[in-house]
């Protein structure tokens, strides 16, 4: 009985923990590690109808300048998701000779973000690891949507 209330007691505090491969991970060693990491930040913030959550990653030898781009990263995808427009360009040609028929096909389509406001939002996660003598940061923001 003593061992059954000990290993309930394990149970409950791995359970209650948030044992999460990003919050044990300092080092990002391999591509395997990387993939491990990113799904376990970004998979953890679920969008709603009445929260948009962006997850932002950036790579730079400098490590505020990790943080910034991680954070700009994460506030264009919420701003994507907000205003956005695809713009999409195509051309077809046909050229006849002697020779015989020649097609060409053409198609160009491009993202557009169109000026959105993110004034009111807040940083819910955010941490740096080292990856190949870099430092690779993540920032998950929080934005409330007005419904």
């Amino acid at each position: 009985m003593k061992y059954m209330i000990i290993i309930v007691g394990f149970i409950l505090a791995g359970c209650a923990s948030k044992n999460t491969i990003a919050d044990k991970t300092t080092v990002i060693n391999n591509i395997g590690d990387f993939l491990k990491v990113n799904e376990s930040v970004c998979s953890k913030y679920k969008s709603t109808d009445k929260v948009l959550y962006g997850c932002g990653s950036a790579t730079s030898s400098d490590f505020n300048l990790s943080v910034s781009k991680a954070l700009l990263d994460a506030k264009v995808f919420v701003a994507d998701t907000l205003s956005n427009s695809i713009v999409k360009n195509e051309t077809s040609s046909i050229n006849e000779d002697s020779k015989g028929i020649t097609r060409k096909y053409d198609s160009h389509e491009k993202t557009q973000i169109f000026e959105t406001s993110l004034t009111k939002y807040k940083v819910v996660y955010q941490k740096t690891f080292t990856q190949s003598g870099r430092y690779r940061s993540y920032v998950v923001i929080e934005y409330q949507l007005n419904t």
